[in-house]
C-alpha cells in the first residue's frame, strides 16, 4: 500500500513553496500539502480535516504541530508524526512573544496584515536560505481573518499535560531558529517522553533545512 504523507503548515505559511524539496523525504509516497486556510478551519479538532486520519505520516510545522498535539487523543494507532519546531507554549516566558502582544496582533492583522507579517519577518531575516520574500508574498495573499484566528489559537492553547502517543513521533528543531527558540521545543520533552528529539545544528525555522 502506498504511503500517504500529510503536511500541516505553520502560521501564515504555505508549505507547497518547498514541495519539490520536501517530497524527497519519501519520493514514493503520496503527498498532501494542506493549505493554511483549510488547516485553520479545523484548529479545534485537527482530525476533522478530511483524509488526515488515513495518513501514514503527518509532518506538522509550528502552529500545525500545536494543533495536532492538542488533538492527540484521535491519533490513529501506528500513524507517524514528524513535528517541526513545535512548542508547548508559544508565549512562554522564554519566547519572543507575550499573550498580550499576540492578542493585539490578532486584531491588527484583520485590518492590515503587512505590519504583523513584518513583525514576524524580523525573526526570519537571518535564516539560511532565500525564502523570506516568498514566504511574505504568500502570507499577504491569505485570508486576514484566518491569520487572526491562528494568532488567537496560539494565545489560547498550551500543552500542559503528558500526551499519550499511539505511534512513532520525531521532533526536529534548528539550533539557529530565532522564530521558535530551541528552548521552547525542548520544553515539550516532559509532555512527549517517548518522542525522539533531534537538533539540526545548521538549521533555523525553514522546513527544508529541518527535514533534509
Amino acid at each position: 500500500m502506498m504511503e500517504k504523507w500529510f503536511w500541516l503548515p505553520d502560521w501564515a505559511s504555505d508549505l507547497s513553496l518547498w514541495e519539490d524539496d520536501l517530497i524527497s523525504a519519501n519520493p514514493e509516497a503520496e503527498h498532501v500539502f494542506v493549505s493554511y486556510g483549510d488547516m485553520v478551519s479545523c484548529l479545534d479538532g485537527m482530525y476533522g480535516l478530511k483524509g488526515l486520519s488515513e495518513a501514514t505520516t503527518v509532518v506538522a510545522w509550528g502552529l500545525g504541530a500545536l494543533a495536532l498535539l492538542k488533538d492527540a487523543k484521535n491519533k490513529p494507532c501506528g500513524q507517524k508524526w514528524i513535528l517541526l519546531s513545535p512548542y508547548a507554549d508559544f508565549c512562554d516566558e522564554e519566547s519572543n512573544w507575550t499573550d498580550q502582544t499576540l492578542t493585539f496582533m490578532a486584531r491588527q492583522v484583520r485590518n492590515a496584515a503587512e505590519p504583523t507579517l513584518n513583525a514576524f519577518m524580523e525573526f526570519l531575516e537571518n535564516e539560511f536560505g532565500e525564502w523570506q520574500d516568498e514566504w511574505f508574498s504568500a502570507a499577504l495573499k491569505m485570508d486576514k481573518n484566518a491569520l487572526g484566528d491562528g494568532l488567537n489559537y496560539l494565545v489560547r492553547n498550551k500543552i500542559d499535560s503528558k500526551i499519550e502517543d499511539n505511534g512513532e513521533t520525531k521532533v526536529l528543531f534548528g539550533r539557529m531558529n530565532q522564530a521558535v527558540l530551541p528552548s521552547l521545543t525542548l520544553g515539550l520533552k516532559e509532555f512527549l517522553p517517548n518522542a525522539e528529539f533531534k537538533e539540526r545544528p545548521k538549521a533555523g525555522h525553514w522546513p527544508p533545512m529541518l527535514m533534509l
